[in-house]
């Protein structure tokens, strides 16, 4: 048979079926599929950036609140900060959308409390959708972020370590104003209560937290000058004391506690004998401290004076208490174990010296020995200790007629390198310590300043989280 007569085998099929089927795979199945896939990955890429962009904007104003001396001002500020965050993270014309529309408000939504909200909106381009006659879809989000009051007392060191170099450091009592200058300024005047306590020797409320602060604390702190030993534990509980006065549970309440060193000193009404015993009161209100000799305890020293004579600037606070007569550390204060017996376990505070159990004390009769320096450190140490742990469980102040204030937030910063980095960990409840005998309330955080360098981080740093909380 000739070939042009020839039939096709059996079971294979006209090479243009295969070219007709292909064809109308891909117009019929493949092309809407990448189309729908383009059309819904675009809307999906629009609406993530979308919603990034608003959580964005709320964060950022509701942190912008700090900026102005009023409220409208701060809140103005808090809108055009926002909107601006939007706008950097969703340009107009993102992945060519059309229509952007952006809302931020800025509310008061409880007493201590308020808000940003933004709202956005953006329409987006359709492909395959728009050959299917689907109108451009509309993708809108909503981001809100709280803000709540915060009431804040700095509770500073200006003991006079400050006042001087420490291994290869210049004195960090200037870099340290400073620095405390630059974090009131985080904080919004006629919302926020920021207040001062210094303390060395002494301690003293040299500002009581109210809602216009920056003038008046920033120019305590810039006239402080650096001066004596360390009451840590008093300072502590009189800041405590001004937050349970304020009374604003509602309001995010917290502590900044800076010091450089150990805690060195406790405010008793210490028992005396002999000759010191023979006029004036018994037993005697002041500041057992001690001193030190190449940075080892060497002797107790006292009693002074635990009220501070005045503000800031102070040229010293090292003063001995006037009831004095016939007792042998009015001329040499290094003799004060001669005249008291025995430091009373509990401070005029209530703070117990041996409670927290932190540092191994020795005792004397009824009391602590006040005769070994290294005692009168530890005791002064389990002090501060338990201040702290008072504080964070909200304990009664007796101050305030018992009231008590729950959730206070401790923050520690501690500079140089003799500062007890365990003990401020505790004191803060850092929740990097673990274990924590003393673990109750709030956790906060401690932050270490080795260097001069290194203080105003850490202040920021403390800022920083505090106003991360408030939102």
């Amino acid at each position: 048979m000739p070939a042009c007569c020839s039939k096709p085998k059996p079971g294979v099929k006209p090479k243009g079926y295969v070219l007709v089927t292909g064809t109308l795979f891909i117009a019929l199945v493949l092309v809407p599929f990448l189309g729908l896939a383009i059309d819904v990955g675009l809307m999906y890429l629009a609406q993530s950036r979308l919603s990034a962009a608003s959580d964005a904007a709320a964060i950022a104003g509701a942190g912008a609140l700090s900026r102005g001396s009023d409220d409208a001002t701060q809140r103005a500020n808090a809108v055009a900060t926002a909107n601006s965050y939007f706008y950097a993270n969703f340009p107009s014309g993102f992945l060519e959308s059309t229509n952007l529309q952006v809302s931020t408000v800025a509310a008061t939504d409880a007493t201590h409390l308020r808000s940003i909200t933004t709202t956005a909106s953006v329409t987006m381009p359709v492909i395959f959708l728009g050959m299917l006659h689907v109108a451009s879809p509309t993708i809108s989000v909503t981001s809100k972020s709280t803000r709540r009051d915060i009431n804040i007392i700095v509770v500073m060191d200006r003991s006079g370590s400050l006042a001087t170099s420490y291994n290869g450091q210049p004195a960090a009592c200037s870099p340290l104003k400073a620095a405390a200058v630059n974090f009131v300024d985080q904080f919004a005047e006629t919302r926020d209560n920021v207040g001062l306590i210094t303390f060395a020797t002494s301690s003293n409320i040299d500002y009581a937290p109210a809602t216009t602060f920056k003038t008046t604390v920033e120019g305590y702190l810039n006239a402080v000058n650096c001066t004596g030993a360390t009451s840590s534990a008093q300072a502590l509980w009189q800041g405590y004391d001004q937050l349970v006065k304020l009374n604003q549970g509602g309001a995010l309440n917290a502590i900044l506690f800076f010091t450089d060193g150990r805690p060195t000193a406790v405010t008793e009404d210490f028992p005396v004998i002999g000759n010191c015993a023979r006029t004036g009161s018994n037993p005697k209100r002041g500041v057992l401290t001690l001193g030190y000799s190449n940075n080892v305890p060497s002797s107790a020293m006292g009693l002074y004076n635990w009220i501070a004579p005045g503000k800031p600037p102070l040229s010293s606070d090292l003063t001995v208490i006037s009831d004095k007569t016939n007792c042998a550390y009015s001329t040499d204060q290094s003799n004060v174990s001669s005249d008291v017996s025995y430091a009373p376990t509990t401070d005029i505070w209530g703070n117990s010296l041996t409670a927290t159990g932190y540092k191994s004390v020795t005792t004397s009769g009824s009391g602590l020995n006040v005769a070994n320096a290294q005692n009168v450190e530890n005791f002064s140490t389990n002090a501060a200790d338990d201040a702290a742990l008072r504080i964070r469980r909200g304990d009664p102040d007796p101050l305030q007629a018992n009231q008590s204030l729950s959730g206070v937030v401790i923050y520690c910063i501690g500079y140089g390198g003799d500062v007890d980095g365990v003990l401020l960990q505790r004191i803060a409840n850092d929740p990097t310590l673990t274990p924590n005998p003393v673990a109750a309330g709030n956790n906060g955080r401690y932050y270490n300043a080795p260097t001069t360098s290194d203080l105003n981080q850490a202040f920021m740093q403390v800022a920083s989280e505090m106003l991360r909380i408030a939102q």
